[in-house]
């Protein structure tokens, strides 16, 4: 309503105030059959086209429309009197007091349709703002985003000229990190005030990545993700631990070109998070490999853990490992 009280006070004076007459006029028309029923009484529905008037057209029109159907009540209040002359004191008073009553309201009501073009006005700020904000957040992630994804491409770069093996995989293992904190900021949404990524998008998204390092071998990555909204204090971490979990199960869980499969899996148990990555591969006790690199990624992975308020579980299974990050919900928050 306030949005169509905003477009007639765009509209001509002259317009508003022959509307209201008009109303008025009809009013009057109507009254005179209604007077059979109910004589002498004229000022409910005069009264209520002043106050319609006043709303939709302003105090102008509303002290226009008090004046017309004051001089209009007259005649149903003396029937067998002069057409514009009252006999009796107390029609007199009636009408009087019809025409301040009727004014007062006009103040009234134009007080209540400015109050509500101004909250009407106010409101579509406070909305431009929003939309404004969300807008340069918006902007501002992918900036990010681009960012970390030039950093990732330039360390790429320079790990090509490394020779020592152990200095290039620790180069190539934060090259996978910042692309995976890149991913996280492409991910991230900023809509009806929330600020939010998509877990199973970005896990499937991170998931279809990692598949790359495969190269041809038979090992299969499956996902199954519940789709939950992450703020990005927890996606960062989530993200990393997944990067970790997964990148160690290919190299180390399938040696000598063996074939299978490694299950992520994320699901919501109320108030909590559980990641699981489990392979069908040699597990970690049998890796052939120096566990110096297993037993960092495993720590690393616990810190990233002990971030999100969790812990790494780790057990050896019959055909393989599975490892488990379990840790509290953190509902997004608004903006």
């Amino acid at each position: 309503m306030d949005r169509k009280i905003r477009a007639t006070q765009l509209w001509p004076l002259w317009w508003r105030i022959t509307i209201t007459v008009a109303g008025i006029t009809i009013a009057y028309l109507v009254q005179i059959p209604l007077e059979r029923q109910a004589p002498g009484e004229p000022f409910l529905l005069f009264f209520l086209v002043v106050i319609s008037g006043t709303l939709a057209f302003g105090s102008t029109a509303g002290f226009v429309a008090v004046g017309l159907s004051t001089l209009l009540t007259v005649p149903f209040l003396e029937l067998l009197g002069s057409y514009f002359v009252l006999n009796h004191a107390w029609d007199l008073a009636k009408v009087e007091l019809y025409a301040i009553l009727s004014s007062g309201c006009v103040l009234a009501v134009s007080r209540v349709r400015k109050t509500l073009i101004a909250v009407s006005e106010k409101k579509e700020i406070l909305q431009q703002l929003d939309e404004n904000k969300s807008l340069l957040l918006r902007e501002t992630v992918h900036g990010v985003a681009n960012n970390f994804a030039s950093i990732a491409a330039l360390l790429t770069m320079k790990s090509y000229s490394i020779s020592d093996i152990e200095a290039k995989r620790t180069l190539d293992a934060a090259v996978e990190q910042v692309k995976v904190m890149a991913r996280v900021h492409r991910r991230l949404r900023a809509r009806d005030h929330d600020v939010s990524v998509d877990s199973a998008a970005f896990i499937r998204e991170l998931c279809d990545d990692l598949k790359k390092m495969v190269s041809g071998r038979q090992i299969h990555i499956e996902r199954k993700v519940d789709s939950l909204p992450l703020n990005m204090e927890q996606a960062v971490p989530l993200g990393l631990i997944v990067n970790e979990l997964v990148t160690n199960a290919i190299k180390h869980a399938f040696p000598n070109e063996r074939g299978g499969r490694i299950r992520v899996r994320f699901e919501g148990l109320n108030t909590q998070l559980r990641l699981s990555v489990d392979d069908d591969g040699v597990g970690f006790m049998h890796c052939p490999e120096n566990d110096t690199h297993i037993g960092q990624g495993q720590e690393l992975v616990r810190g990233f853990a002990r971030e999100l308020g969790g812990d790494l579980e780790i057990e050896p299974t019959t055909s393989g490992s599975s490892c488990r990050v379990t840790f509290p919900y953190a509902i997004p928050r608004s903006i």
